[in-house]
C-alpha cells in the first residue's frame, strides 16, 4: 500500500513543479513598480510673526532670486478640507439633466450639486475625475493618496490591504502635525494604521449591506463637523458601491442611496466654516451591472465636486483643466492646499481649478502659483530620473536625454517668468512636458523581468516534457519499481535541500529574490532527477512509444490543439466560451463515433424491428449525444459577455430578486432550485441502488441524509438571498450556507477516518427482508420466504462474512465527496450559474456513459479497461474549463463575482480576508475544483455500471478476427470477471493505482500545457495594445485556475488512496474473522 502514498507524494512533487514555474513567471510578467521608499521634505512657510520662516517682503524677494532653489519651501495652507469620498460615484450621477420628465434611478438624484453650481459659480466646480485602471477601491486609494499609477499586479491585493510604505499625503500631513479623522471603509485604517486622530472604521467587504457603514458615518460626521481641533476630515461612504454590486445602478435602492448622500452633503455644506474647502468624489464609477475593475470609460468616469463657502478657486485660465481631472492630481492639489510637500513617488499635476484662491502676503497671484508649479515640477523630474536610474533599460536612452535637455530649459526658462502673460505660456508648456513623463510611464511602467519570466517559461516546460516520457509512457505497473519510497524521500530531501540552498546563498548567484533562487534550484535538481530516471527507463520508453502508431487520435489532438492555441489571438480569447463549446461538442461526438465504430456498426444490420432499435446500443448514443449537445447549446444563454462584444446583451445579475407577487421574474430561480433537487435526488437513488446506502458506518448516515438536508439548504439560500422580501433576518439566510459548509468539513472528516460507504455482515447475521418498491409485494414476500427457507441448513454452516458496496467502494465514496462539493459551489453561485453547474454534471455523465460503453467493449486487457481514452480525457478536460462560462463568469476583472465572499458571513460571522479570498475562488474556478477533484469517475464508472447496470452492454456484437460479427462475452476481451465491479480493482491494487496516478498526470500535463500556452502568449504580446485588457487577465485567470486544478487533482487521488487502506483494512479484518 505504501506505493499508491508514494505516487500521492509523486503527485505533488509534480504539481509543485508546474506550479512554481507559474509563480516565478508571473513575478516576471506581473512585476509592480519598484516602490521607492524616500520622502519629500519641506520647511513651511509661516504667517506667524513669532516663526523662524515668518513669510516678509525680504524672504519674497529672496526667493525669487533663484526659484530652483525653492523646492524645499512650503507656503502656507490655504483652507482645511473636507473630502467625502462616495464609493462607486460614477461622473452621470452627479450630472444634472433638465426636461427630464422621467428620470432613471441614478438621474437627478443629487440636486445640491446643481444648486451649488447655480448659485455660486465661481466657488463650485464639477469635473470628470479620471481613475487609471485596475477600478478596484484598493488601487484607487493608493493612487488618491500616493499620487503614482497602480500595477496591474496590485488588483491581486484587494483581499488583504498591506500598508502603505511609500510617501503619500496621509503621512505627509501626520509628519507636518496636521490633525486627520477618518470615517468609514476600514480600507484606509488598513493603509494607513495609527495615522488618524480619531477614526470610526467598519469593514466594508460585505456588498450585501447597504446601510450599516453609512448609518454609522452619519452618526458621528455631525458631532466632527463641531468640533475644531481637526484640520481634514475623511468620510468614506459604501452605500452605493454596495448597491451597484447587489442591484445595479437602475434599481430604486441606487435612488434612495444617491439621495441620502444628497441629504449628506447638504448638510456637511450647512455646517462647515467658511475656512474649509469640500471635495466630493467618487473612487471610480460602475458598469451597467454595477461592477467594476476593468477599464471602461463607465468604470473609470468618476465624479469630483469641490466647493468652498467663502473663497473662489483660482480658476481654469492657468494651465489647469476645468472638465477633467486626473485622479493622480488630487496628491499635489491637496499638498498645495494643506501647504504640506509634495510625496516623493506623485506624478500628478496641481489642479488649480479647485484650489482656493487665498493671497499670499507680498506675493503677486502669478508668483505663487508659479512657486507652486514649479516645485511639482521638480518633485516629478526628481521622482522620473532618480528612478530611471536606478532601474536602468526601463526608459530609453534618447527618451532620457531628450526630457533632460527639456528640464534643463524650464530650469533656465523659470527665471524669466516676469508677468501673468508669461506664466501662463510658460505653465503650459511645463505641463504638457509633465504629461509626457506621465504618458511614458504609463507606456514602460510595468519592467518585464525577462530572466524571471524565461526561467517561468522553461520550469513549467520541462516537468510537462518529462512526466510525458517518463510517466505517460510507461506501464503503471512499472511506476512501482521506479517510485520506491527511498526514491521518494530522496527525491524530497534533495529538492529541500537545494531551496533552503537557493534560499540562503541567492546573494551569490545574482538572484533578485530568495524565492527565485530556491524555485530556481529545486528545479534543477528535480531536472536531474527526471533525466535519471528517464534514461535508466529509457529502453522501455522507447518501446512503448514506438508501438503507439503515429497518428492515433490526431482528431483527438487537433481539438486539444485548437483550444490551447486561443490564447494568442485577442479576438479568440474574446470568444473563448463560443469556441470551447463547439471543440467539447466535436470531442464527445467524436467519442461516440469510436463507439459507434468499433462496437455497434453490426447492429443495424441484424436489428431491424423497432423494439430492437430501441434497445440498441446506437440508439443510446445518440440520445446522450443529442441530450448532451442540447445542454451544451442551452448553456449559451448562460454565458456572460465582455465589454469589446458590442452585440452582446449581457445579462444583469442585479435582478429585482425572487418574489411570489411577480412569478415571472422567479422562473430562473425555480429552475435552479428544481435542477439541485433532482441531483441531489438522482444521486441518493443511484447510491441506494448500488447498495452504499446500506448499513450504519458514518458515511452512510452522511451519505444518506446530508445531501437531502444540504439541497433544502441550498435551495432555501438561493430564494431568500435574492428575495425581495425584507423581513427575514440574514442571520438565518446565513445559517443555511453555515450548514452546507458544515457537511461539508463533517465529510472531509469523515473521509479521513471512516471513508467507505460499505456495510460488514458478521457470519450467521440474519438479514431483513427487503422489498423494491417498483414490483408487486406479496410475490416478492413469498420469494425471499422459500429462499430463506431452502437455504437454511446452508446458513447455518456459513462461514464467510458478507460485505456489501464493494461493487462501488471507490466510486461510491468519490460521489458522496463530490455530492457536498458541488453544494458548497453551488450556494456560492448565482441562479443562473447554478443550473450551468448542474448541467455541466449532466453533460459529464453522458461521457462517462459513452467512454464506459467505449472502454468495457475495447479493452483487451485490464490495464486498457481501467486507462481512459485519449478522446475521453480531453471531452472531461475541455468539460472543467467550459463549466467557467456556463457557470456565468468571464475573464475580465470587473466580472468577478465579489458577493461569493460574504456568503453565510454577512452578519458578522468572521470577516477574514483569507476565507473571502476562497470563496471567491471557489465560485470563479468551480468548474476545474469539482471536476479535477472527480477525474477519478472515468476510470471507476466502466466497473461499477458494468456490475449494476450489465444491460447497457448485453447483446454486444463484436466483429471476429475473420471479419464476421459474432458474439462474445464482454469478460473474454480482458480475461477478468467484471461483475465484481470496483472490487476487481482492489484485487489488482498495483495496476489500478498506478492507472489513477497515470490518469492524474495527464491531467495535470493538459493543464500545464493550457497555462504554458498562455504564458508563450503573453511573452509574445507583451507590448501589445491589448496586453493588460485581454491577455493579461486571460494569464490570471488561468495560472490561479492551475494552482485550482493541481490542488483538485490532488485531493481526488487523495480519495482513492484512502479508501483503498481503508479496503485494505477491512479484507484484512475479514481475514482474521475467517482464521478465528
Amino acid at each position: 500500500m505504501n506505493f499508491a502514498l508514494n505516487y500521492l507524494l509523486v503527485l505533488i512533487w509534480i504539481a509543485y513543479l508546474i506550479a512554481s514555474g507559474v509563480l516565478l513567471f508571473s513575478r516576471g510578467f506581473l512585476l509592480s513598480r519598484v516602490s521607492k521608499t524616500d520622502v519629500s521634505s519641506c520647511q513651511r512657510l509661516s504667517l506667524n510673526e513669532s516663526d523662524e520662516f515668518y513669510i516678509n517682503q525680504e524672504m519674497v524677494q529672496e526667493i525669487f532670486k533663484d526659484v530652483n532653489a525653492t523646492s524645499n519651501l512650503c507656503l502656507p495652507p490655504k483652507s482645511k478640507v473636507i473630502i467625502l469620498v462616495i464609493d462607486a460615484l460614477k461622473y452621470d450621477f452627479g450630472v444634472f439633466k433638465e426636461n427630464i420628465t422621467n428620470p432613471l434611478p441614478y438621474e437627478n438624484k443629487l440636486t445640491i450639486i446643481y444648486d451649488l453650481l447655480q448659485s455660486s459659480p465661481n466657488n463650485a466646480r464639477l469635473m470628470q475625475f479620471k481613475a487609471d485602471p485596475p477600478t478596484t477601491t484598493l488601487q484607487r486609494l493608493k493612487g488618491l493618496t500616493t499620487g503614482s499609477l497602480p500595477t496591474f499586479v496590485d488588483m491581486g491585493s484587494n483581499f488583504a490591504s498591506p500598508e502603505i510604505n511609500e510617501d503619500n499625503i496621509i503621512d505627509q500631513l501626520v509628519t507636518h502635525n496636521i490633525p486627520i479623522v477618518f470615517l468609514g471603509d476600514s480600507t484606509w485604517t488598513d493603509l494607513y494604521p495609527r495615522r488618524f486622530k480619531r477614526s470610526y472604521a467598519y469593514p466594508s467587504f460585505d456588498i450585501f449591506d447597504l446601510d450599516t457603514v453609512d448609518n454609522k458615518i452619519k452618526k458621528y460626521l455631525p458631532k466632527e463637523l463641531g468640533k475644531d481641533d481637526w484640520q481634514v476630515l475623511i468620510s468614506h461612504f459604501l452605500g452605493v458601491d454596495h448597491c451597484g454590486h447587489k442591484h445595479g445602478p437602475l434599481h430604486e435602492e441606487m435612488a434612495r442611496k444617491l439621495i441620502e448622500m444628497n441629504e449628506v452633503i447638504k448638510s456637511v455644506v450647512a455646517k462647515m466654516d467658511s475656512d474649509t474647502t469640500l471635495l466630493v468624489m467618487g473612487d471610480h464609477g460602475m458598469t451597467s451591472s454595477g461592477d467594476h475593475g476593468g477599464e471602461s470609460e463607465d468604470e473609470t468616469n468618476a465624479l469630483l465636486f469641490a466647493y468652498n463657502k467663502a473663497n473662489t478657486f483660482v480658476g481654469t485660465e492657468f494651465g489647469s483643466d476645468n472638465t477633467t481631472m486626473q485622479q493622480i492630481d488630487l496628491v499635489p492639489t491637496l499638498a498645495t492646499i494643506l501647504g504640506v510637500p509634495i510625496p516623493y513617488s506623485n506624478l500628478g499635476l496641481i489642479n488649480f481649478n479647485i484650489v482656493p484662491d487665498v493671497h499670499v502676503p507680498y506675493m503677486r497671484k502669478y508668483e505663487t502659483l508659479l512657486l507652486h508649479a514649479w516645485q511639482n515640477a521638480q518633485q516629478i523630474y526628481r521622482y522620473f530620473f532618480s528612478y530611471a536610474l536606478e532601474n536602468k533599460r526601463t526608459f530609453s536612452v534618447d527618451d532620457l536625454e531628450n526630457m533632460h535637455n527639456e528640464y534643463i530649459l524650464f530650469t533656465h526658462r523659470v527665471k524669466t517668468v516676469y508677468n501673468e502673460a508669461g506664466f501662463k505660456s510658460f505653465i503650459g508648456d511645463l505641463n504638457a512636458n509633465m504629461r509626457l513623463i506621465l504618458k511614458t510611464c504609463r507606456e514602460i511602467w510595468v519592467k518585464f523581468d525577462a530572466e524571471q519570466m524565461t526561467h517561468g517559461l522553461l520550469f513549467t516546460a520541462l516537468p510537462l516534457l518529462f512526466s510525458f516520457l517518463l510517466i505517460n509512457n510507461l506501464q503503471p505497473l512499472e511506476y512501482y519499481r521506479i517510485f520506491t519510497p527511498k526514491t521518494v524521500m530522496y527525491t524530497y530531501l534533495f529538492n529541500i535541500a537545494a531551496g533552503f540552498f537557493g534560499y540562503r546563498y541567492y546573494n551569490n548567484f545574482a538572484f533578485k529574490s530568495d524565492e527565485h533562487a530556491a524555485i530556481f534550484f529545486t528545479n534543477i535538481i528535480s531536472t536531474i532527477i527526471f533525466v535519471y530516471h528517464i534514461l535508466e527507463n529509457w529502453r522501455k520508453i522507447a518501446n512503448n512509444w514506438s508501438s503507439v502508431q503515429r497518428f492515433v487520435n490526431m482528431p483527438t489532438r487537433i481539438i486539444f490543439t485548437i483550444s490551447v492555441s486561443i490564447y494568442f489571438s485577442n479576438s479568440f480569447v474574446i470568444q473563448e466560451p463560443k469556441i470551447l463549446s463547439y471543440l467539447l461538442v466535436g470531442s464527445m461526438l467524436l467519442l461516440a463515433f469510436e463507439v459507434h465504430q468499433k462496437c455497434v456498426r453490426f447492429e443495424l444490420n441484424k436489428r431491424l424491428k423497432l423494439s430492437h432499435l430501441l434497445n440498441s446500443t446506437t440508439v443510446r448514443l445518440l440520445l446522450f449525444s443529442i441530450l448532451a449537445i442540447s445542454l451544451v447549446r442551452y448553456a449559451y444563454t448562460l454565458f456572460r459577455c465582455r465589454e469589446e462584444q458590442g452585440n452582446c446583451a449581457d445579462f444583469s445579475s442585479n435582478s429585482g430578486g425572487f418574489s411570489l407577487k411577480q412569478p415571472a421574474s422567479g422562473k430562473t430561480y425555480v429552475l435552479a432550485v428544481v435542477m439541485i433537487v433532482l441531483y441531489t435526488t438522482l444521486t441518493r437513488l443511484y447510491l441506494r441502488h448500488s447498495g452504499s446506502l446500506t448499513g450504519g458506518s458514518p458515511n452512510v448516515w452522511l451519505a444518506r441524509y446530508g445531501p437531502t438536508i444540504a439541497s433544502i439548504c441550498a435551495g432555501g439560500h438561493l430564494l431568500l438571498a435574492n428575495s425581495a422580501a425584507k423581513n427575514v433576518k440574514r442571520i438565518h439566510i446565513d445559517t443555511m450556507a453555515l450548514v452546507i459548509y458544515g457537511l461539508m468539513l463533517t465529510q472531509i472528516v469523515v473521509i479521513c477516518i471512516s471513508p467507505m460507504l460499505t456495510f460488514f455482515v458478521l457470519p450467521n447475521y440474519t438479514m431483513p427482508i427487503k422489498i423494491s418498491q417498483w414490483e408487486n409485494v406479496v410475490p416478492q414476500i413469498f420469494k425471499n420466504i422459500k429462499r430463506m427457507y431452502d437455504d437454511a441448513e446452508a446458513r447455518l454452516n456459513q462461514r464467510d462474512a458478507m460485505i456489501y458496496g464493494l461493487t462501488n467502494v471507490y466510486s461510491s465514496a468519490t460521489i458522496v465527496f463530490g455530492t457536498f462539493l458541488s453544494m458548497v459551489l453551488i450556494v456560492l453561485l448565482e441562479p443562473r450559474a447554478t443550473i450551468g453547474m448542474i448541467s455541466c454534471v449532466a453533460i459529464a455523465v453522458v461521457i462517462i456513459l459513452i467512454h464506459s460503453i467505449l472502454r468495457y467493449r475495447t479493452a483487451i486487457n485490464l490495464e486498457n479497461c481501467i486507462q481512459p481514452t485519449f478522446t475521453a480525457i480531453v471531452s472531461w478536460f475541455l468539460l472543467a474549463h467550459f463549466c467557467f462560462y456556463a457557470t456565468s463568469h468571464q475573464t475580465t476583472l470587473s466580472q468577478i463575482d465579489w458577493k461569493a465572499a460574504f456568503v453565510g458571513r454577512t452578519s458578522g460571522l468572521g470577516n477574514s480576508h483569507l476565507i473571502s479570498g476562497v470563496l471567491v475562488i471557489l465560485n470563479t474556478f468551480c468548474g476545474q475544483m469539482f471536476f479535477f477533484s472527480m477525474y477519478n469517475l472515468l476510470s471507476l464508472l466502466t466497473f461499477a455500471l458494468f456490475a449494476l447496470y450489465p444491460k447497457l452492454i448485453e447483446g454486444t456484437i463484436k466483429p471476429s478476427v475473420n471479419g464476421n460479427s459474432a458474439i462474445t462475452s464482454p469478460t473474454e476481451g480482458i480475461g477478468v470477471d467484471m461483475v465484481r465491479g470496483e472490487f476487481l480493482l482492489y484485487e489488482n491494487e498495483v495496476t489500478f493505482m498506478g492507472s489513477s496516478f497515470k490518469l492524474a498526470t495527464q491531467f495535470a500535463i493538459l493543464q500545464g500545457i493550457k497555462v504554458f500556452c498562455a504564458m508563450l502568449s503573453c511573452t509574445i504580446h507583451c507590448r501589445h495594445l491589448m496586453v493588460w485588457k485581454i491577455f493579461a487577465p486571460r494569464f490570471i485567470y488561468e495560472g490561479i485556475g492551475t494552482f485550482v486544478s493541481l490542488a483538485a487533482l490532488i485531493v481526488g487521488y487523495s480519495i482513492i488512496v484512502r479508501v483503498n487502506r481503508a479496503l485494505e483494512g477491512l479484507i484484512y479484518k475479514t481475514n482474521n474473522l475467517k482464521l478465528d
